[in-house]
């Protein structure tokens, strides 16, 4: 059996409603309105419900996504979990007249295909991808009080970074677990659980943390510093599709309009889409939760700020006038913010631990999806020189719980904006390039030609003390950047980079500064060979990616410390942007989806040859796999695939 099927398939034998929202029973939902129970009123009734109740009420038990039934048994088990939970449950039974008599009493009770399905199949060697399931239980055990199959195995579907496994029993259960029993089986599996026993019953749990080497990717550049790089020390040259499906093109940004990035932590994939924010299981795609959130769709995203942050338990959305404050367990939004002058509407907006840090930009800066029209050329947001750049005219900090104002910078002395693409974050400060050019400062819409924000000597690199606002240093610094304008920091060193126009080519051109001081450290000049005709597929607008201790672009990669030449160069011919894992670059190669060697560079290979990402970075290398959703929306190219599919390195 196809070996995806866990998490993909729409028939009835699977799961009829995959893809769907979520609306699962609660786990407070009343008795009364849960499905009839088919099985008899006997002694294990009440056993069954403990257990259940017990499961679910243990801590960090999601309240939606998949949970495998290791041991289907007769169903039981898993009817009392879909009937208190949002949970859609996957069973596992090797004993064929169970699997049947279990199919005939969860059909009956309007539960199966829809919220449970069962399939016969061996416990020591399960026919699902890795990851499969954020909760696992058996009822095998609870029933017979013996323990079967492989413990290795089961662990195996558990999804890293959260997903649990609760094996044991509620006192009173006819055939009785011993803890030695239980203990030996998981030992022999290599475990790592905690047993307890009490009132409640025997039972094990088993937390799985994240894998070793995974990274993040928490803001629209991967992290604070802007470095377009997740540090997944993970992905390899093999690989396989783990799962694939919803959400698909229907609710995404067209491609055209160059949308924010997807974002991953903590095993939770968090999709933007068209006004709406979508949060999937990142190893399994079960879909958590799908808020609406109007005028909320950025485009246009090198000229701009990433309006999303990823935190532990909260998503910040900056949406206009307020930052959303969402629990990423629910997608509720728990708390609103505001910038500090009623009238400014949030610009940039990171997280860094307890602190949150946003911008004041002029109301309707920011290109709406819904507000702009429709195709590639129209949705350059200007063209050649004119390229239009979104500027903020302060600067804030706010405490990310709370929203008490910490401290704003509303540079001081002469006028200036700032520009929101290089706002970054790292080593106890905040960086940026203003300009104190009096046609840029004069702007009433928020929106200036790239070319005006770099002229003359009027932009400074700036640095602020992150804790007080205080400006620790600013230096006058001439920016050479016309098409796109970026700032990145790490490891103690400034990269600031843009595009220019030369002859009839684009030049890329790379500057590095000490951040203790803002002195130079390097730089360097570079022929792209793209003409400059072909303005309207995003050759001019590529962010540098450093990864570890080296800076890179297409045209080569560089010492991060001193520039020094490194011999790596892509051959692609790539119009939309990258992204990079510490092994690897993900971008659009010849239409597709495609990976780059780090230790060999050239043409890398594809991802899918009939899959194409979207137009700005959307592949995403981050919790030990690589993610794409569905942003090839809008795209009539010749690519016969549109759905948000994640591979898993070999």
């Amino acid at each position: 059996m196809d070996p995806c099927l866990f998490a993909r398939a729409r028939v009835t034998a699977v799961i009829a409603a995959w893809g769907m929202p979520l609306v699962g029973v609660p786990a407070s939902v009343a008795d009364a309105t849960r499905p009839a129970s088919p099985y008899p009123q006997d002694a294990l009734t009440p056993l069954y419900e403990r257990a259940a109740e017990s499961i679910l009420r243990q801590p960090g038990i999601p309240a939606k996504g998949y949970c495998l039934v290791f041991g289907a048994g007769e169903g039981r088990l898993a009817y009392h979990l879909a009937s208190r939970s949002g949970l859609r449950i996957i069973g596992i039974e090797p004993d064929a007249r169970k699997l049947v008599s279990a199919r005939k009493a969860l059909h009956r009770a309007g539960l199966y295909g829809d919220r449970i399905a069962l399939h016969e199949g061996p416990l020591t060697r399960l026919r699902y991808r890795s990851y499969a399931a954020s909760l696992v239980v058996s009822d095998s055990v609870f029933a017979q009080g013996v323990c079967r199959g492989s413990a290795a195995e089961m662990v195996r579907m558990i999804r890293p970074d959260g997903g649990i496994a609760i094996i044991g029993q509620p006192p009173g259960c006819p055939s009785r677990l011993r803890r030695q029993d239980l203990a030996k089986w998981l030992d022999a599996g290599g475990l790592n659980y905690r047993i307890t026993e009490d009132a409640t019953g025997l039972w094990a749990r088993i937390d799985r943390g994240p894998l070793d080497g995974a990274g993040e990717w928490t803001h629209m550049w991967g992290d604070l510093g802007n470095t377009a790089c997740s540090c997944d020390r993970r992905t390899t040259d093999d690989f396989c599709v783990l799962w694939f499906g919803e959400p698909g093109p229907s609710v995404m940004v067209d491609r055209h309009w160059e949308p924010v990035s997807p974002l991953y932590k903590n095993g939770r994939f968090i999709v933007p889409g068209f006004d709406r924010i979508v949060c999937c299981d990142a190893y399994n795609g079960a879909r958590l939760w799908d808020l609406v959130v109007p005028n909320a769709a950025r485009i246009g995203m090198m000229r701009d700020a990433g309006w999303l942050a990823l935190g532990q338990e909260i998503l910040y959305a900056a949406v206009e006038d307020r930052c959303l404050c969402i629990d990423v367990e629910t997608g509720r939004v728990t708390r609103t913010f505001h910038p500090p002058q009623d009238d400014m509407h949030w610009g940039y907006i990171a997280l860094d631990q307890n602190r949150l840090f946003g911008s004041e930009q002029t109301p309707y800066a920011s290109y709406l999806a819904a507000k702009t029209g429709r195709g590639a050329e129209g949705n350059q947001l200007g063209r050649g020189d004119d390229r239009m750049l979104i500027t903020s005219k302060a600067l804030f900090c706010q405490d990310a719980e709370t929203g008490k104002l910490l401290w704003t910078y509303t540079c001081a002395g002469a006028p200036a904006v700032i520009a929101n693409p290089t706002i970054c974050v790292g080593d106890g400060a905040v960086y940026f390039v203003e300009s104190r050019d009096p046609a840029v400062v004069s702007d009433a819409d928020g929106r200036v030609p790239m070319a005006d924000f770099t002229k003359g000597q009027a932009e400074s690199l700036v640095k602020l003390d992150k804790t007080t606002g205080k400006v620790l240093w600013r230096h006058q610094r001439d920016m050479t950047c016309r098409h796109v304008f970026h700032l990145s920091y790490a490891k103690g060193i400034l990269v600031a980079s843009g595009c220019t126009t030369v002859g009839r080519n684009y030049w890329y051109h790379l500057r590095a500064y000490h951040a203790r001081d803002g002195s130079i450290a390097w730089q360097r000049d570079l022929d792209s060979t793209f003409d400059v005709g072909d303005k309207n597929h995003g050759k001019q607008d590529k962010h540098p990616m450093i990864i570890g201790e080296t800076v890179q672009l297409k045209q080569g990669n560089f010492n991060l410390y001193d520039g020094t030449p490194l011999g790596l160069k892509f051959s692609t011919s790539n119009c939309a942007d990258c992204a990079a894992s510490m092994n690897h670059v993900f971008t659009r190669n010849r239409g597709v989806a495609h990976i780059i060697s780090l230790n060999s560079g050239g043409d890398g290979r594809p991802l899918c040859s009939a899959l194409r990402p979207g137009c700005y970075i959307s592949i995403i290398p981050a919790g030990g796999v690589i993610m794409l959703p569905a942003f090839s929306a809008g795209c009539t190219c010749n690519h016969t695939i549109q759905t948000t599919i994640t591979w898993l390195p070999r």
